[in-house]
């Protein structure tokens, strides 16, 4: 049986898909995937941050943060602080951290480059218009 439906989620989640393994093949080098990487990042940019204010910036689920923070922090790269309020437990970013991110970062900007590159000035635009747009 061939379906002939177009299906816009299937569609961007095998896109997404995609990328993703392209991004984690370059960042493997350090042992790194894209979502970590991007987490090590925030943390970077927000300094000391808590698990709700990363997930707030990062806009992700805080279930799905909190699995990528444990494997960050069984790695060494972030570690776990108590917080100025005893119930917030700060996060911020290893030595070891720093220099992975700093490795990782020259593989991230080159791959991101090379596939600003495949997609030319003009689709990568329409993309930041469509992620920017609200469709729904």
């Amino acid at each position: 049986m061939v379906v002939q439906e177009y299906c816009n989620c299937y569609t961007i989640r095998k896109i997404s898909s995609k990328i993703s393994k392209i991004y984690d093949n370059a960042l493997n080098t350090v042992d790194l995937k894209i979502t970590q990487y991007a987490i090590l990042k925030y943390i970077i940019i927000l300094k000391k941050t808590s698990l709700k204010n990363l997930s707030t910036a990062m806009d992700y689920n805080r279930s799905t943060l909190g699995r990528n923070i444990r494997v960050l922090e069984r790695k060494k790269l972030i570690r776990f602080n108590k917080g100025e309020d005893k119930r917030e437990v700060e996060i911020t970013i290893t030595d070891d951290g720093q220099k992975i991110f700093k490795i990782a970062r020259q593989s991230w900007e080159n791959i991101n480059n090379q596939i600003s590159e495949n997609l030319g000035k003009n689709k990568r635009k329409m993309l930041e218009e469509i992620l920017n747009d609200n469709i729904l």
